[in-house]
């Protein structure tokens, strides 16, 4: 078949190469140039994991997270980092007790650490005594440009072609291929009316560096972050700070000042730095819905979407690549996943 897929994020360029690489004639559609900032995939580093607080998403990652490493044997590159998760907070909350007891029921290697026990894993952490984590030591973070890049070439190798084009007309469209598949991340509504809310988010380096594992603080913010990236100096920490809608066609990005206070307060209060101070900060976009499900669909008999909503969308970039070419290819359809269908 003949199939565009309109967006060549994490989830456009894995559907890409899952769709080319089974012999299907396939055209990528960006609206950017390969490589931009201005959506959801770009930077160095994005967490993957197989802890979650919901353990619907545990078992998924059970066939996704492997993924990973078929992706590095197949390019020969190094994506994956695994210095293992840290996901830590009240002992007593519902998510840092949901996170352990999946992890128990589905066999995953973890261990429990407490405010002293941390020190094995992530010695500059400060826990209080009423807080635990679970390390995961199947974890850690992907070099994100670097896979979509490497996701992207693979494609080409099976065929498939790139243009840099932004698609207005999907009727249009419809008339020369076969099947369409949107990945659109913050644009998903531009053909769709989905119930999800784009906002802008913020991420920022301090200065020094840092070992240890990737790490995710619950609590209202869910603060995230990554030790030093080996290609350079800087600890990079992340916010998830949802507050108003953001237009994703605004030319301005700037980083929200209020993450920037919180990811300094984090610092101060967790890792024992005195003063710091973000010396460089980013932005990227978050597409969520209000439960921060994805959302895959089919909007009519050609055109297929998913909506992976940001903020735990990129670590499963290529179980969603994989899942939209079986729809492609009809061995599945968005209804063998309920929980991710509107009105289901």
């Amino acid at each position: 078949m003949k199939v565009a897929v309109i967006g060549a994020g994490i989830h456009g360029s894995s559907t890409a190469w899952q769709i080319a690489k089974r012999s299907h004639a396939v055209t990528i559609f960006e609206q950017f140039p390969l490589g931009h900032d201005r959506g959801s995939s770009h930077g160095d580093s994005r967490i993957v994991r197989r802890a979650y607080p919901d353990a619907f998403y545990t078992e998924i990652m059970q066939e996704g997270y492997p993924l990973w490493h078929e992706l590095e044997v197949i390019s020969k590159r190094k994506l994956l980092y695994e210095c293992g998760l840290f996901y830590f907070g009240d002992s007593q909350a519902e998510n840092v007790k949901s996170v352990i007891v999946g992890l128990e029921q589905l066999e995953i290697n973890h261990d429990v650490l407490d405010y002293q026990t941390v020190r094995k894993v992530f010695p500059e952490l400060v826990l209080k005594k009423h807080e635990v984590g679970a390390f995961t030591p199947e974890a850690g973070w992907v070099h994100a440009s670097l896979a979509i890049r490497t996701l992207v070439e693979l494609a080409q190798s099976h065929g498939a072609v790139v243009r840099q084009q932004r698609v207005d007309d999907l009727e249009s469209l419809k008339k020369s291929f076969d099947r369409i598949v949107l990945c659109q991340g913050a644009w998903a509504n531009q053909f769709l009316h989905l119930p999800v809310l784009v906002t802008l988010q913020t991420f920022g380096y301090l200065s020094g560096e840092q070992d240890g594992p990737v790490w995710i603080e619950d609590s209202k913010h869910n603060l995230y972050g990554f030790p030093s990236e080996p290609w350079g100096s800087g600890i990079k920490i992340g916010v998830h700070y949802k507050d108003t809608p953001f237009d994703p066609d605004a030319q301005s990005r700037n980083p929200s000042q209020g993450a920037v206070e919180l990811i300094e307060d984090f610092a101060w209060r967790r890792l024992g730095f005195n003063q710091p101070r973000v010396t460089r900060e980013k932005s990227c976009l978050y597409t969520n819905t209000a439960g921060e499900d994805f959302l895959l669909g089919r909007l009519d008999e050609k055109v297929f979407f998913v909506s992976a909503c940001s903020g735990h969308g990129f670590k499963f970039g290529p179980w969603i690549g994989k899942t939209m070419a079986d729809f492609v290819d009809e061995e599945k359809k968005p209804e063998d996943f309920p929980r991710f269908v509107l009105g289901a």
